[in-house]
């Protein structure tokens, strides 16, 4: 019992720690990876891109809040056209950018990570973006 208590009283924290962040303080760090992929870095976690001579591949896109700086950055790379967004799971630091880049690019995700985001799901009491 005092286990199960204790990782309630955790995840509060966490979730309280979230929603009091303050995104306008977050810098989107770009580091190269090799080649033609690129770490980008911020809040949350981290997002893939591969940058091609067609246009861009985005692996996970943040906190909805973060989306600007984090196009802002990708610009900073190179000027082609965002392609393709994929989500590897259905946590807002991974798919809170869904709205802004979904604006600019069709959005894929594994089957369960779909019907997540589509099923109005929400995350330690938050809503999870479609």
């Amino acid at each position: 019992m005092k286990r199960i208590a204790g990782l309630i009283f955790v995840l509060a924290i966490a979730a309280t720690a979230q929603a009091q962040q303050d995104f306008s303080k977050v810098e989107i760090t770009t580091t190269k990876v090799g080649g033609a992929v690129y770490m980008l870095q911020g809040a949350g976690g981290n997002i893939g891109l591969s940058v091609g001579e067609d246009g861009i591949l985005v692996v996970d896109d943040q906190y909805a809040p973060l989306a600007p700086k984090i196009r802002a950055a990708i610009k900073s790379i190179s000027d082609k056209p965002i392609r393709l967004v994929v989500n590897t799971h259905y946590h807002g630091d991974h798919t809170g950018g869904n709205e802004f880049f979904g604006a600019e690019a069709p959005i894929i995700a594994q089957e369960n990570v779909r019907k997540r985001l589509a099923s109005g799901a929400t995350v330690l009491g938050n809503a999870v973006p479609p």
